[in-house]
């Protein structure tokens, strides 16, 4: 039995899960919203007898240590042995795992670097004079340098660890038959995760002619540029003590804000700020200072930027800076009070995108009305969008949203045999592939037969029209809604509604006891507050009766 194995059988996937997330009963399964993607309506679902954990909105699952792999930011490994450690489980991870072994060689290589660094004398002229780094700051970020490529080669050999790094492709065989470094003749930036272990490099050119001017490490098992933020593990360490965290573009920016006391900060290794990005970013903090070059590019990078943190619960503040700056330069040309002066006047992304349009000239208001939309369309949060699309009104007399021309469109009805959600849930099972016993769902005989032909692949031609034809927008919400109500065990809140309708019938006759309406009274509150769709369900039944 692995050690993995070990763990998944000796742990419950609810109790390590509901340490998360809070989770619902729902018949066999147990439900909430999604923590990986945007979720109104709870998508997310924990199978107790099956130990796994599945989202039909976004599609990620898995088995208890992927989850708090997902959820923490870290690896497969580093989440086993979180977990071990948490839950005191005593199991044997070996000495020769492959994770381990790339963490230690890298660590090795690196500070091989630093001890090439010293023996340069161009590349410390680069970083002291050039960059201007103070020394204690160069060593602080073990910063160093590949040299020639080759003797780092002769070092990996002699230390055992030239197979893990030629695994991670950070040696590449030249034309003549000798392998030498991937970073040969460029300053060595460690990069860490989120557990302070060194994942990859970036390496910077030593001159402008040397191309390109930065390189990452090539993707790995333990590096992926777009899942890693440069900085990340020591910002976490300063957003205890601060309400934002800067997002810059480069190393260099990163390592001159951390040097000047602006530590919660952080940088995309040379790419644009991704989903993953964005949700990691969302779990540390509630607010953004987009902190980016105030030309055409940087915008446009502001406004790449911002559509992934609005999915999410994060509030995205811009802050511009002069034109052909960075922070890095901005902070040695100006200081670092200026800057700080600089992230204090920044504004929040809504009022700039306002304002854009307010002082537009009517040939340029259209383009900026298409780019609001663009930008408010990707806010998850419908109360958060909807407050936008007020603030902009106001201020503009202008609805974004404003009367647009419909196509009329046929409708299809499903065949009356079927309910709307066993509809749902049929076209659930056919567009997002769900891992279902349907042993859980109560189902009409029809509805069986067209989810095990569903289940099973049988081709379009084999299952009915319509199926193809319904409109599936909104589907993810629709499946998860129809997963419980279908259920064979009935959700604990049925049971409620139960008790609330036989309660509200002695209310209005006059039968009820001072406790009894003192019940009512708290389980509507707590319903109201809590479901709001089914509270509403529940009014709409009371009026049937």
């Amino acid at each position: 039995m692995s050690v993995f194995e070990e763990i998944r059988q000796r742990l419950d996937i609810v109790e390590v899960i509901s340490e998360y997330l809070h989770l619902k009963r729902v018949g066999n399964s147990y439900s909430t919203n999604c923590p990986f993607h945007p979720d109104d309506t709870p998508s997310f679902y924990v199978s107790p007898s099956r130990q796994i954990w599945k989202c039909f909105g976004c599609g990620k699952g898995g088995d208890v240590i992927k989850f708090v792999s997902e959820y923490e930011g870290i690896s497969y490994l580093e989440a086993a042995k979180l977990l071990a450690q948490r839950y005191n489980l005593d199991v044997d991870f070996g000495e020769g795992e492959k994770e381990e072994r790339f963490h230690s060689a890298l660590g090795k290589i690196a500070r091989f670097y630093g001890e090439e660094l010293k023996n340069s004398p161009t590349a410390k002229e680069f970083l002291l004079k050039v960059r201007k780094l103070p020394a204690e700051v160069v060593q602080d970020f073990n910063l160093g340098y590949a040299g020639d490529g080759f003797k780092s080669v002769e070092f990996a050999k002699r230390e055992g660890i030239f197979e893990e790094l030629l695994e991670l492709k950070h040696f590449v065989l030249t034309p003549y038959g000798r392998y030498r470094d991937f970073f040969h003749q460029r300053i060595t930036i460690p990069v860490r995760n989120l557990l302070s272990k060194i994942v990859g490099f970036g390496g910077r050119s030593l001159s402008e002619e040397q191309k390109p001017k930065y390189k990452n490490s090539p993707s790995s098992e333990v590096f992926q540029k777009d899942r890693t933020l440069y900085g990340i593990e020591r910002a976490k360490n300063y957003l205890r003590d601060r309400d934002f965290l800067i997002i810059a573009e480069g190393y260099f920016d990163v390592i001159r804000l951390h040097s000047v006391g602006l530590g919660n900060s952080v940088a995309p290794l040379g790419t644009a700020l991704t989903p993953h990005h964005a949700r990691v970013i969302s779990k540390l903090t509630p607010k953004v200072v987009l902190l980016f070059d105030g030309d055409t590019a940087g915008r446009r990078a502001v406004l790449n930027a911002s559509k992934e943190l609005l999915k999410f619960p994060v509030e995205v503040w811009v802050a511009f800076l002069p034109a052909g700056e960075d922070p890095d330069s901005f902070i040695l040309h100006n200081g670092v009070k200026a800057l700080r002066n600089l992230l204090s006047s920044a504004k929040p992304l809504k009022n700039l995108l306002i304002e854009s349009v307010k002082k537009a000239t009517p040939e340029k208001k259209e383009a900026y009305l298409r780019l609001f939309k663009e930008i408010v369309s990707e806010i998850s949060d419908p109360i958060r969008r909807e407050l936008w699309v007020k603030d902009f009104r106001d201020q503009t007399g202008l609805n974004p949203f404003g009367k647009t021309k419909t196509v009329a469109v046929r409708k299809i009805e499903p065949p009356p045999e079927l309910s709307k959600w066993e509809v749902d849930f049929l076209l659930g099972l056919l567009y997002l592939s769900p891992d279902l016993n349907l042993e859980e769902f109560k189902l009409s005989p029809k509805a069986r037969e067209l989810a095990e032909k569903i289940l099973k692949g049988e081709t379009k031609d084999k299952l009915p029209e319509w199926l193809f034809q319904i409109d599936t927008l909104g589907l993810e919400k629709r499946f998860s809604l129809a997963v419980e109500m279908l259920s064979v065990e009935k959700p604990l809140l049925e049971e409620t509604f139960k008790k609330l309708l036989q309660l509200e019938m002695k209310i209005k006759e006059g039968k009820a006891t001072p406790e009894e309406f003192n019940q009512f009274r708290k389980l509507m509150s707590a319903l109201e507050e809590g479901e709001k769709r089914l509270y509403k369900w529940y009014k709409e039944k009371l009026q049937t009766l």
